[in-house]
């Protein structure tokens, strides 16, 4: 396994931008699979996650909202999921490297879903043990609160933010950036690009919406289902990745952020 190397804030959370984390994903994808890295395809999660993470999987209802739809542990300890019997809650016991997963991501219709919880709970393994380690000077619960670590679907939108004021904020964000790079790496999404423009007989090129060539306006539609479907995630992961690499931007943020 690929260990990142990167500076820490004092509460042992890493210090790293975007192209750096990209960059780990890369290394991480060539460790792993590296036939992945420049061919556009679907990374076995799965796999992943058990034979080269080393971590467990346990399915089950996490809650009754369905807002929490991963947890990874870091250390041994209750977890405080649903009891769909009663409506009520229950604790159950679970051991340091389990990722536990909400029973709704099993069918069919939520595989893109499950591949990106799984990713982005092992991005926690793969860069955030220090943070939950037991020799952490703020102490795992005095800095955290939990020795587990939630993925919440619902109102904060980690992938795309960019304002951070905790730490957990921090650390959902490079979850979520890492979890895209791995299920989308730079190299094979380049190449799922330039494949995408030759079917249309253009040459590649960054699409800019809202500049007046409705062209452009048709392909931001089209390019993203034609990743989600390369890779094996949802069209809104797709879209989020291609924002960040630039590769899909509003004329006006565009034009604003050249100006």
């Amino acid at each position: 396994m690929v260990k990142l190397n990167t500076s820490y804030s004092f509460s042992r959370v890493p210090y790293i931008g975007y192209d750096a984390l990209d960059s780990y994903a890369e290394e991480v994808v060539a460790d792993f699979a590296p036939e992945l890295l420049n061919n556009p395809s679907v990374l076995n999660a799965e796999a992943f996650l058990e034979f080269y993470l080393g971590l467990s999987t346990r399915y089950c209802n996490i809650s009754h909202s369905k807002q929490v739809l991963g947890v990874i542990a870091f250390n041994d300890g209750l977890l405080e999921v649903a009891n769909e019997e009663t409506g009520g809650n229950e604790a159950i016991i679970v051991e340091a490297g389990t990722v536990v997963l909400d029973s709704s991501l099993t069918t069919k219709r939520n595989k893109p879903r499950l591949r990106f919880t799984s990713m982005h709970e092992g991005s926690h393994w793969l860069i955030h043990k220090e943070a939950f380690a037991k020799d952490n000077p703020l102490g795992i619960a005095g800095a955290y609160g939990t020795s587990f670590v939630a993925a919440k679907e619902g109102r904060v939108d980690y992938s795309r933010s960019t304002k951070e004021r905790t730490d957990i904020e921090r650390i959902e964000r490079q979850a979520d950036f890492l979890a895209s790079a791995i299920l989308m790496p730079r190299p094979a999404l380049r190449e799922a690009y330039r494949e995408f423009f030759h079917s249309h007989g253009e040459k590649a090129r960054r699409i800019i919406k809202g500049c007046g060539n409705p062209l452009d306006d048709v392909f931001a539609a089209k390019l993203p289902q034609y990743i989600a479907d390369l890779f094996g995630v949802s069209k809104r992961a797709a879209l989020i990745r291609l924002e960040k690499l630039s590769a899909i931007v509003d004329n006006k943020t565009w034009r604003g952020a050249r100006h």
